[in-house]
């Protein structure tokens, strides 16, 4: 057999295998959503102030708040279901959930195993930085390419790659957590970390006697959409008319902004083509 065709016969079978081997339960299209008069929205609570646990123990936030007003507006009761990171998609494929929120930003990989709504919100890449106390003085995201300047980073966070090919003489230190890097920041032992904004605007307000500063260039921006079952298009497609009517109605930067007490970094293009 030739080299080439016996590759793409190897290739064929190994995919075959890996298809076989996660079978997707099969979704509830729209009708049913209707008819059961439930739409089942899996929201992260660890993730605030996209997802929170309020002092009635209740999971709160800005996607909960977008949750319940997509619930009304199809005339449907919502159901809360509680998912992590690391199961949002198989909660998807399992058919546990209809829809899943938590800043699941669009990424070729995500988009190849489920699909997406239009661009509810957007995550920005920024320099966070300290407007004193670091080796040396961090005014633009050049300044970051020095051997004196001490990051510290997230694993397998965005602004890791971005270091790597941006600034590579930095220093660099990885940790497993947002706690543990906010932490060397305020003590001193790092000088700045790149991550989305929407990630550290919580954290700093826990280190209020530190002079954060946040860098006005904007890094990178990464759409973040609502994610369904790969094909439930029946779903998708109302919920793309939905989402289109809460941007132009004022009510997805309004509830941004009571969560974060901020405009969105990048905002989303009105743009009635999605």
């Amino acid at each position: 057999m030739h080299r080439t065709h016996r590759r793409s016969v190897l290739g064929l079978a190994a995919g075959v295998l890996a298809a076989g081997a996660v079978q997707p339960a099969s979704a509830r299209p729209l009708d049913q959503v209707l008819s059961s008069r439930r739409l089942r929205a899996g929201i992260n609570p660890t993730l605030p102030p996209f997802g929170t646990f309020n002092d009635r123990n209740q999971i709160d936030g800005f996607d909960a708040d977008i949750a319940r007003e997509i619930a009304r507006r199809m005339n449907v009761e919502l159901e809360i279901v509680q998912v992590g990171s690391p199961d949002r998609i198989p909660f998807l494929q399992a058919d546990r959930i209809d829809i899943v929120l938590g800043a699941i930003t669009r990424t070729v990989e995500r988009a190849l195993v489920i699909d997406y709504t239009q661009p509810l919100h957007t995550q920005s890449m920024v320099v966070l930085t300290k407007a004193s106390g670091t080796a040396v003085p961090i005014n633009a995201p050049g300044d970051l390419n020095n051997r004196a300047v001490r990051m510290v980073q997230v694993r397998g966070t965005v602004g890791v790659p971005w270091l790597q090919a941006n600034a590579a003489q930095a220093q660099v230190t990885l940790l497993d957590n947002y706690p543990d890097c906010f932490r060397a920041l305020a003590q001193g032992r790092a000088d700045a970390m790149v991550d989305v904004a929407e990630s550290v605007v919580i954290p700093m307000r826990n280190f209020q006697v530190v002079p954060w500063k946040i860098l006005d260039q904007v890094l990178a921006s990464f759409w973040v959409g609502i994610g369904v079952q790969k094909g439930n298009y029946s779903l998708r497609d109302p919920l793309n008319v939905v989402l289109f009517e809460m941007h132009r109605s004022g009510f997805v930067n309004t509830t941004w902004e009571k969560w974060f007490g901020v405009p969105m970094t990048t905002p989303i293009p009105f743009n009635p083509m999605f």
